[in-house]
């Protein structure tokens, strides 16, 4: 069933918050290389909250 979903480019909402949390964690390495701290700095937090609610859903899924 996983192959079926992966080959129909489904995917749980979990799976899009991990792809979201891995584009917030470069744009925050890109704005850090470029200079921007500030801007590198919002992309962190908005990753770290995206991360905290990753792993709320982790856990509702695991505790059922």
């Amino acid at each position: 069933m996983k192959w079926i979903k992966k080959m129909l480019g489904l995917k749980s909402p979990v799976e899009k918050k991990m792809e979201k949390l891995v584009k917030l964690q470069e744009k925050g390495f890109l704005a850090q290389r470029n200079g921007d701290l500030r801007l590198a700095g919002q992309y962190y937090h908005e990753a770290e909250i995206l991360e905290t609610e990753i792993a709320e859903m982790m856990e509702e899924t695991n505790g059922s």
